[in-house]
């Protein structure tokens, strides 16, 4: 049977991973229905969209610890249906998730996360996603459509604690003033219009010159 909840079996199955025998799920906490609740912490787990949770954050972060869990997927295996639901074909993803991708979904939510309530997870994953070409996609084209997500492995996890522990290890492999290519050749790539967005935003980083058509931004604290 095709799955048609709106809550994905890679929600669920990290749910229920992230839930000690006395959590409680899809509690109501203060008028917000978090993921998990255990003894006083909150648990969000959140594929996408953080900003989502920023009205959230803004309210339960000043009485509550919070734990943001956010999966990236370094291998996804692509399981395409038909419209009946029989299956068509199955491949691996040429695309791969990487760390970069997460100052994307960071940016607005950038002021709760020097809040010392505040943690995010990162889960480096394998998922089998499931589309199906029933002609109902979002597109004009109505391409196939995503139905469902499943887990397949989780490869290792990090955990930071503000501002600082997130761009850390970013800012290290920058020169004090860098253009827009230099983030890219870090790995970035399609990524790297969002990370000079968040260092901007955060302050970690301030407009220094133009070097012909190029942006070149300087950290700041530096001479």
């Amino acid at each position: 049977m095709i799955n048609t909840y709106n809550e994905t079996h890679l929600h669920r199955t990290l749910k229920d991973l992230y839930s000690s025998d006395s959590a409680v799920q899809e509690t109501s906490i203060e008028g917000f229905i978090c993921d998990i609740y255990d003894t006083g912490r909150i648990i969000e787990i959140q594929t996408s969209k953080l900003f989502a949770l920023r009205v959230k954050l803004e309210k339960l972060l000043p009485r509550y610890p919070i734990q943001i869990v956010y999966p990236i997927i370094e291998n996804a295996y692509i399981l395409m249906l038909n419209e009946d639901g029989s299956k068509r074909s199955c491949r691996k993803s040429p695309k791969h998730g990487n760390f970069y991708q997460i100052f994307r979904e960071l940016l607005g939510i950038v002021h709760c996360l020097d809040n010392p309530n505040l943690t995010i997870r990162i889960l480096y994953i394998d998922c089998e996603v499931i589309k199906i070409d029933d002609k109902q996609g979002r597109s004009r084209y109505k391409r196939p459509r995503i139905i469902d997500k499943k887990l397949l492995k989780i490869h290792r996890e990090e955990e930071f604690h503000g501002i600082d522990s997130l761009t850390v290890r970013l800012m290290a492999k920058l020169p004090d003033a860098f253009i827009s290519t230099d983030v890219r050749k870090l790995g970035a790539g399609v990524y790297a219009s969002y990370i000079l967005s968040f260092l901007k935003k955060c302050q970690k980083i301030v407009f220094y010159t133009k070097a012909g058509r190029y942006h070149v931004y300087k950290k700041t604290g530096t001479e």
